[in-house]
């Protein structure tokens, strides 16, 4: 009876388009519909730019707090001598100024050299009124050791900075007793900048492939969730004996084609609202809000967005029909779980194939990879933000991508056909090859 119904809806939507096409926008309708007003996706469109924000703003907060950022610091100094000393605060003082502030104090004598006073300041430490002292012996230059005493130790940031102070001040006293000067030490042994530019005379934007790395992260996880999401629904749908409802009006294709496009737009409202979000934080210096105080939010260009866009829908559509098609094929969902299992790994192969792209975008892998239609939303897109690949492979891997979606729907409406309408029992592999 189902087939009968089917065949009679095949014929009449051919013969009316029209027909066809309302149905299809109701379809489509009705799943953006029902998602975009749903708790989850109102909760999670909103809640995710309040945690970027206080991802972004917390940090500041907390470094606004002086008191927090404060670090107090005690150097038993055996030396003899206030040059180690006044080096190594000199560079704690100013490197480290939009870190953690420094207060540093020295003690001179023979009571440094004592287990008592390491007792009192370890004291001092356990009671919260020092974070941690220094050792310097006086045969720091010959053995090249101090000892660092703090109640935290695992701190690698505060420990680094103390330490790197110190082996500065070190090396810079011992050119000094070398004879030579230390500040032309330093003038002569400055780094060189290095300014990159490629044969086009463009020069480097070192945002440029962690933007375009964190784009492709967004596709690869909007791929799952969405994926996914519309995998449950057309299981939930033929569990709950909706489908046969929704049959008995409209056939297969469109159905499976308005759930496709329902729930991409679901996607690109949501990343709409996110992007609009991205720009009005942009617009606001957030950047100059972040903790680090030189940060800055990375530029994305407009033609970046188009393209990133592009290979979403097409990427979308493409891995989406995939999820339909094992959403027809198994009847739960801890079938649906195992299933696709083959295409989560095709998926995590897209991210794979596009790091041949970083170090080489021109050479032959990196085009055939980004060619490929399963691997096209990655590769290419990285391409395209690292380099500047010609058009007629841009053209031709969205080429690509559109004739893999229309077989991709082609045989899902096949295997969605037969497999909507079976309850209890999952088709076969010899009757979805049928």
């Amino acid at each position: 009876m189902g087939n009968n119904v089917i065949g009679s809806h095949d014929a009449l939507l051919d013969a009316y388009p029209i027909y066809a096409m309302n149905k299809l926008f109701i379809i489509i309708r009705r799943e953006y519909v029902t998602r975009v007003k749903s708790k989850g996706f109102i909760i999670g469109t909103l809640l995710t730019p309040l945690l970027l924000v206080g991802l972004l703003l917390v940090p500041s907060l907390l470094a606004g707090r002086g008191s927090r950022n404060d670090f107090r610091l005690t150097v038993l100094d055996q030396t003899g001598d206030t040059f180690l000393y006044d080096r190594a605060r000199e560079l704690l003082l100013v490197e480290n100024a939009r870190f953690d502030r420094f207060h540093v104090s020295r003690e001179a004598g023979e009571h440094t050299q004592t287990e008592a006073r390491k007792l009192e300041l370890n004291r001092e430490i356990s009671e919260g009124r020092l974070d941690a002292y220094v050792v310097v012996p006086a045969s720091v230059l010959d053995e090249g050791k101090i000892s660092y005493h703090a109640r935290n130790i695992s701190d690698f940031i505060v420990t680094m900075r103390v330490e790197g102070a110190f082996n500065s001040a070190a090396a810079e006293r011992r050119v000094q007793l070398s004879g030579l000067n230390p500040e032309r030490i330093r003038e002569l042994s400055r780094q060189l900048t290095v300014e990159k530019f490629n044969e086009r005379g463009q020069g480097e934007d070192r945002w440029k492939l962690i933007t375009a790395l964190l784009l492709m992260g967004l596709l690869c996880l909007s791929i799952f969730g969405y994926g996914a999401h519309i995998m449950s629904a057309v299981i939930e749908e033929k569990q709950s004996r909706t489908i046969e409802v929704l049959v008995s009006s409209v056939s297969p294709f469109p159905l499976m084609l308005g759930k496709l496009i329902g729930v991409g737009l679901v996607g690109l409202t949501q990343y709409t609202v996110w992007a609009t979000c991205a720009i009005i934080l942009s617009g606001l210096s957030a950047a100059q809000l972040l903790a680090f105080g030189s940060l800055q939010l990375p530029h994305i260009s407009a033609s970046l967005m188009f393209f990133f866009v592009t290979y979403f829908v097409l990427g979308y559509f493409l891995y989406a029909t995939l999820y339909v098609m094992v959403g027809g094929i198994v009847s739960n969902e801890d079938d649906g779980q195992q299933a696709q299992i083959p295409l989560l790994f095709l998926i995590l192969l897209g991210p794979v194939a596009a790091s041949f792209v970083w170090r080489q975008p021109d050479s032959v892998m990196a085009t055939a990879v980004s060619l490929f239609p399963f691997f096209a939303p990655f590769a290419m897109f990285v391409r395209i933000a690292v380099g500047q690949p010609p058009v007629w492979q841009i053209v031709l891997s969205i080429v690509l991508m559109i004739a893999a979606i229309f077989g991709a729907v082609w045989l899902a409406a096949k295997v969605y056909r037969i497999g909507i309408l079976m309850y209890g029992k999952p088709p076969s592999l010899m009757e979805v090859a049928k």
